[in-house]
């Protein structure tokens, strides 16, 4: 339900001022895409999945550090962005 609604531009998890910030930062696409970096952002991930409620998921997330939250937040748009790749219907 998350994903069918950020395909729209609803953003259950984040306030839309936090993820305009966090795109707004200096970034760097390969160091982003570190291993390192990517375990961690799966372990988050993950932990935010196992979260039963969208209280329970924000209430995680409050509980990150920044890094952690603009991590999150990229990862989070990298899968919308996959997601709606992977749903476009390809002409033939």
């Amino acid at each position: 339900m998350i994903l069918d609604q950020s395909h729209i531009g609803i953003h259950l998890l984040f306030d839309n001022q936090f993820i305009s910030n966090v795109f707004k930062e200096d970034f760097n696409e390969d160091e982003f895409f570190t291993v390192e970096n990517l375990v961690q952002a799966q372990e988050d991930l993950i932990r935010l999945i196992k979260s039963k409620s969208l209280d329970e998921k924000r209430d995680f997330i409050s509980k990150l550090s920044q890094d952690q939250k603009n991590r999150l937040v990229r990862t989070y748009f990298y899968i919308i962005e996959n997601d709606i790749k992977q749903k476009q219907q390809r002409p033939h």
